[in-house]
């Protein structure tokens, strides 16, 4: 990470994404609070549909596209297309954002929510473009490239049948069924989007941040062209025949893609030079093993579903939790303050580099609160999973109380490292 370069310009966009990100996270977790009994009936109802596009775009989206502006040109290598699309595209993504997330919370499936997918459609395809003419640049390509490029397309998909679906509300113009397409839409934006994004930077970072030795991508073409085709295989035959038998093998596919990003990841900390694993580390570990034990309830989605029985409604509601709140929530907490404290530092420090003693990017974040957050995330998985698995309102409560202090110190912690002034003037001289 030392080819980061401190770009004015560049650094307002990526600080206001985190920003605004960290707010999104605060507002997901007071609507949860307001609404643990949906949680309780099936996923496909007006206020857990605005809940999941806050999650999903609001929190998970939001923050991604932020450390991608950062981070893209350090993992292709490159410098990032446009300052001026990267601006457009989120003046376009959050009167969308408003706009779609309140549509559903009151269920209003007319001008307002089309309006809104419009506006996240346009601002969606912005950032394809920026992608892909930043990629463009790179003269020789990379299996991170491959992960990133491919999900920056996938993004654009879902959205696109997204905004067909909430057209599809009022004009019915779709072959079959809102849950049919519904089911397309989750998975192109949870392995098409999110998974294979995370595979991507993360093959990278984790590898920086570790200070591993190993740098082999034999595992990361293996787990791409894996889950790439599990994808495509699912997309092709979910359309024509739903969930049925052929689904547990196209599952086997993607989770032995996925197998093979855990034991690339598993060979960077073994290899590891840095022995000690620090609490954002721990954070991404975490999130890991959670996606690992959502994987692990896909056949049991499978079989009652092949069943009929309503239990599948149970367990897919817990399996999108899991990945949403769980395994994502979970990466993005830890590795904002593996990210965000070395942005604000490049921006303080680098130019100092061998001048003056200067404080370490970790020295940036509260510790304390850092501990808070990393308490209250794991307190919400272990009750509100449980209270969903379990039907129990009050553990649902519990858990949702937890993440609520989760996100308020996130944001407290976010507000503490981006408002960080220089303290060169108390160090030594070199």
């Amino acid at each position: 990470m030392s080819t980061i370069k401190h770009d004015a310009s560049l650094y307002k966009i990526v600080v206001i994404h985190y920003l605004i990100a960290a707010v999104c996270f605060l507002v997901l977790a007071v609507m949860m609070l307001f609404s643990v009994d949906v949680f309780s009936g099936h996923y496909f109802q007006p206020k857990i549909l605005a809940m999941t596009h806050m999650a999903v775009l609001g929190w998970g989206t939001l923050i991604i596209w932020g450390a991608c502006y950062q981070l893209l040109p350090v993992v292709l290598e490159t410098e990032l297309f446009s300052k001026k699309l990267a601006w457009i595209s989120l003046s376009l993504f959050l009167p969308g954002l408003i706009a779609l997330v309140y549509s559903f919370w009151v269920f209003n499936p007319g001008i307002h929510m089309e309006c809104g997918s419009i506006l996240l459609l346009s601002s969606i395809l912005l950032f394809t473009i920026n992608v892909f003419f930043t990629a463009r640049k790179k003269q020789q390509g990379s299996i991170q490239h491959d992960f990133i490029f491919t999900s920056s397309l996938c993004l654009a998909f879902t959205t696109l049948l997204g905004t067909a679906l909430v057209f599809n509300f009022q004009f019915a113009f779709l072959p079959q069924d809102q849950l049919h397409f519904l089911k397309l839409h989750a998975h192109i934006g949870i392995v098409g989007w999110f998974l294979l994004l995370v595979i991507g930077v993360s093959t990278k970072l984790v590898p920086m941040f570790l200070v591993s030795s190993y740098h082999n991508t034999r595992l990361l073409l293996w787990s791409y062209y894996l889950i790439v085709v599990a994808l495509l295989l699912f997309l092709v035959d979910a359309y024509i025949w739903g969930i049925n038998y052929k689904t547990y093998f196209i599952v086997l596919i993607g989770s032995a893609g996925i197998a093979c990003y855990l034991v690339f990841i598993g060979k960077c900390y073994k290899s590891r030079i840095r022995k000690t694993i620090d609490l954002p580390m721990m954070h991404t570990f975490f999130s890991l093993m959670l996606l690992a034990i959502a994987i692990i309830i896909l056949p049991l989605i499978i079989t009652y579903n092949l069943k009929n029985d309503p239990a599948s409604v149970r367990y897919s509601l817990l399996y999108g939790s899991m990945l949403f709140m769980g395994w994502l929530t979970a990466l993005i907490l830890g590795q904002t303050f593996k990210t965000l404290p070395f942005i604000v530092w490049i921006k303080h420090y680098e130019h100092l580099t061998g001048k003056v003693q200067t404080p370490m990017p970790a020295d940036l974040v509260q510790n304390n609160i850092l501990k808070i957050q990393a308490v209250g995330l794991v307190v919400f998985c272990i009750t509100f999973f449980g209270g969903c698995l379990f039907s129990s309102v009050l553990l649902k409560y519990i858990g949702i109380s937890a993440l609520l202090i989760s996100a308020i110190t996130y944001l407290v912690n976010v507000i503490h490292v981006l408002l960080h002034q220089s303290k060169t003037t108390t160090y030594d001289k070199v």
